[in-house]
């Protein structure tokens, strides 16, 4: 036998045992991973908010995700997002189909209800009993808890001892907002030993910004000395006023202080992306939250919580005791009074 045909045969009993000692007998005939098909569906016709942004971010992370492939539709008007499911569903064979949003919920409720195969995932939707169909899973926020810590730090800090609270629309998850923040102010006053009073005003939108402006000025003109605003893209006037007053105010969803840092004293966050990347991989993995309520607050990890402290308003030993109230919430020791009761 030629030495180069020895050679050879050796080179390929080398390469062999290589192969044999990297890959095992599991990996080389293995069947790949199925690849599991994440849709989105969204608008940018009332404008692209912070909520918005979030659940477009949540997916986004999932697209680094290994055997998950993500079909984004973002369309600049509601009347196209029934399409946008419709194709989701039939040319792309999507599992599941996540979306979220005030001015989505009746077209895509309205799609899960005409495709009952079909699995959705919606991110703070406000469904009354029995209006959730069965083939959704609602990730919804217990967004009380860290406005009741933000009404304890509000209310310790407050020089007027005047306080404002602006919303959108009134619904379930809003008044959430509100009923944790009374709460915390009411703790507050206990523990200063004075009275503090809470101003309110719903504007009947998440959108215009001009209602939560004027709403916003004639709470500072009454005296307020710190604003929070749960009122999406029309939050962002209540900013502004405060922002034009020289007044504080407190952001809410993600930290809003580059919208006006001398103005944000600090924000309401939900970990949306988390939250959503999170019950994806789940869903994924097997579990299914259709027809369920998915409950995240502070005893279920870095879900909500306060961000962007405005450290030279806010003293060091009031975030301390901010944080020892967080605590408490996660433990189990202080129960959050919440709309939903």
């Amino acid at each position: 036998m030629k030495i180069l045909d020895i050679l050879g045969i050796a080179a390929v009993i080398l390469t062999v045992c290589f192969v044999g000692y990297i890959f095992t007998a599991d990996t080389l005939f293995a069947p790949e991973e199925e690849e599991y098909t994440v849709g989105l569906v969204m608008e940018l016709e009332s404008g692209f908010d912070s909520f918005t942004l979030q659940i477009a971010e949540g997916v986004y992370l999932l697209s680094k995700e290994a055997g998950v492939v993500t079909v984004p539709y973002i369309e600049d008007a509601v009347s196209k997002v029934w399409g946008s499911a419709e194709e989701l569903i039939h040319q792309h064979e999507a599992d599941l189909i996540v979306t979220g949003g005030y001015t989505v919920i009746d077209s895509m409720t309205s799609s899960a209800l005409a495709n009952p195969k079909q699995k959705y995932l919606m991110v703070d939707t406000d469904y009354s009993a029995g209006e959730q169909p069965e083939n959704v899973g609602n990730i919804i926020f217990r967004s009380n808890e860290p406005s009741y810590v933000a009404g304890y730090v509000a209310g310790m800090v407050t020089e007027s001892k005047i306080i404002g609270f602006v919303g959108g629309v009134q619904t379930y998850i809003v008044e959430d907002f509100y009923y944790g923040f009374a709460a915390g102010v009411e703790r507050a006053e206990k523990e200063r030993g004075v009275n503090i009073e809470v101003l309110v005003d719903y504007t009947g939108s998440f959108l215009e910004t001009g209602l939560g402006y004027s709403s916003a000025l004639s709470m500072y003109d009454a005296g307020a000395d710190i604003v929070y605003q749960v009122a999406g893209t029309c939050g962002t006037g209540v900013i502004e006023a405060a922002d034009d007053r020289g007044k504080y105010v407190i952001g809410v969803d993600v930290d809003q202080s580059y919208l006006a840092p001398d103005a944000v004293i600090f924000s309401v966050v939900k970990h949306i992306p988390k939250a959503v990347s999170d019950t994806v991989l789940l869903y994924k993995a097997g579990e299914d939250f259709s027809g369920e309520t998915i409950s995240l607050g502070y005893s279920d990890g870095d879900y909500v919580g306060l961000s962007g402290y405005m450290k030279d308003v806010i003293p060091e030993s009031v975030i301390k005791k901010a944080e020892a109230v967080e605590k408490e919430i996660a433990e189990g020791k202080l129960t959050v009074p919440s709309a939903r009761n």
